[in-house]
């Protein structure tokens, strides 16, 4: 169990949307030095599908065999919120109809489509369909990157004047309040 705690460490749902925080499952995705997928941590997948409510109750099994289409897809979904490229958009295209294909909804308003998660393979259309509802909403304009150097998380900024910086203030705003007053404290010797 220590592997699932160690994966976890660092990582927080800060995302303000599921297709963020599965974004987000790369940290220091800017740095090569310091990038760390989580997905290839063991069981780092069934603790996020059960720390995000993707999955209720226990995660189906078979993990390993949908890790690599999870980063295609993560790494898609990425792309078109920072930098949008019409080879992306195609791909998502391609797999949106596929997830559209499983896709219930319950028989109120407004309609909500959903992947039921009946075996591991379903993870991937759930999450295509909750990109997807990122992607179309007006939430996608309040999309922004963390500020921190290396970072790249992304995040909702619902501030009111949109000035968030960092995916965290305790985290990367830390660090660069930290820096700065070194800076400062430098200087002024």
């Amino acid at each position: 169990m220590k592997l699932v705690t160690d994966s976890w460490r660092g990582y927080d749902l800060l995302g303000g949307h599921l297709a963020l925080d599965f974004v987000n499952t790369v940290s220091w995705r800017l740095d090569p030095a310091r990038t760390f997928d989580r997905l290839d941590a063991p069981d780092f997948l069934t603790l996020w599908l059960a720390r995000t409510d993707l999955v209720p109750g226990d995660p189906p099994s078979g993990a390993a065999e949908v890790i690599d289409p999870l980063k295609q897809l993560r790494e898609t979904v990425y792309r078109l919120l920072v930098a949008t490229d019409p080879a992306d958009v195609t791909s998502f295209r391609e797999r949106l109809a596929a997830a559209r294909g499983l896709a219930v909804a319950e028989a109120t308003l407004p309609l909500q489509w959903t992947v039921p998660i009946k075996r591991m393979g379903d993870v991937i259309p759930a999450l295509t369909l909750a990109a997807d509802n990122l992607l179309r909403s007006p939430d996608a304009a309040l999309v922004r990157q963390c500020s921190g150097p290396g970072c790249g998380w992304l995040f909702l900024d619902r501030t009111r004047n949109h000035s968030r910086q960092w995916c965290s203030s305790q985290d990367c705003g830390n660090r660069e309040r930290a820096r700065r007053h070194y800076r400062r404290t430098r200087e002024q010797h």
